[in-house]
């Protein structure tokens, strides 16, 4: 029987629990309430897809290595409730008691972590299930082992399906993504180029480096728009791009559910 892991974008998972419970005035009873769904949430993903391994995944604390690079990245988003901040912790330790573990590294998003563990896991021939609502896994879904799921609208996503959304295959869409910009990330694309003209020049040519090689291939608006853009083309592409070989120090049987914390190691797998 083929092994598979269930890993979830836990923030991903618990900031919109604790979205959808905004009637909830008692901050102390909105936090236990946000444990309680989630753990439920956990039972029936962990009934559901029947993992031999399972891991919750937090983003760290702080700058990571894209704030380096790029100041304005995801500059202006909402921050976290204080109250939901101090409490991440005790989800962490919540998870383990039902038998997960969780992991958060100094400097690094969980989508980095997420990208190299599933991209790790597939290469074992282990089936990944990726739950998050964050569309930058859909890079990840060309391999047949790596899959993501919506628990919030209970859908699946895969291969056939983000070719199918994008119009470009997965291995293409840090490139599209580098033409159309990230709003959410405050990454920005090309002045002027959407979805629908990034398709038409990424037909022509798909990669950055491929369409800056010849531009006169292109429309004399298209140029007009790519013109002067390399740069930033390359820069957008480097911070949509997810990181597949962070050193995670992790192993995969650590990661056995339900995990049992060995005697002669108590910690978190936190760092």
């Amino acid at each position: 029987m083929q092994k598979k892991i269930l890993i979830v974008d836990g923030l991903n998972l618990i900031r919109r629990i604790y979205a959808a419970l905004e009637s909830e005035k008692d901050t102390i009873r909105r936090i236990e309430r946000a444990q309680s769904t989630s753990i439920d949430t956990l039972a029936r993903l962990i009934k559901q897809f029947t993992p031999s391994h399972a891991i919750v995944v937090f983003d760290s604390s702080g700058k990571t290595w894209r704030h380096e690079v790029f100041p304005e990245y995801k500059l202006g988003r909402v921050p976290m409730d204080d109250a939901l901040l101090e409490a991440l912790p005790s989800f962490a330790k919540l998870f383990r008691f039902n038998g997960i573990v969780s992991l958060r590294l100094t400097g690094w998003e969980a989508d980095d972590l997420i990208a190299t563990l599933a991209v790790k896991a597939a290469s074992q021939d282990v089936k990944s299930y990726i739950v998050s609502t964050d569309k930058g896994f859909s890079q990840l879904l060309s391999h047949p082992c790596i899959l993501q799921y919506d628990c919030f609208n209970k859908i699946g996503y895969d291969k056939e399906w983000a070719e199918e959304k994008y119009g470009v295959p997965c291995e293409q869409l840090s490139d599209y993504w580098a033409l159309v910009g990230d709003t959410t990330n405050r990454i920005p694309g090309v002045m002027g180029i959407g979805p629908k003209t990034a398709l038409i020049i990424m037909k022509k040519a798909g990669t950055i480096e491929a369409i800056y090689q010849d531009l006169s291939i292109f429309t004399e608006k298209q140029q007009r728009m790519l013109d002067g853009a390399y740069d930033q083309c390359l820069l957008s592409r480097k911070l949509v791009a997810l990181k597949c070989d962070v050193e995670v120090g992790v192993r995969l049987s650590q990661l056995v559910y339900p995990f049992k914390v060995p005697e002669n190691n108590p910690k978190e797998i936190h760092s």
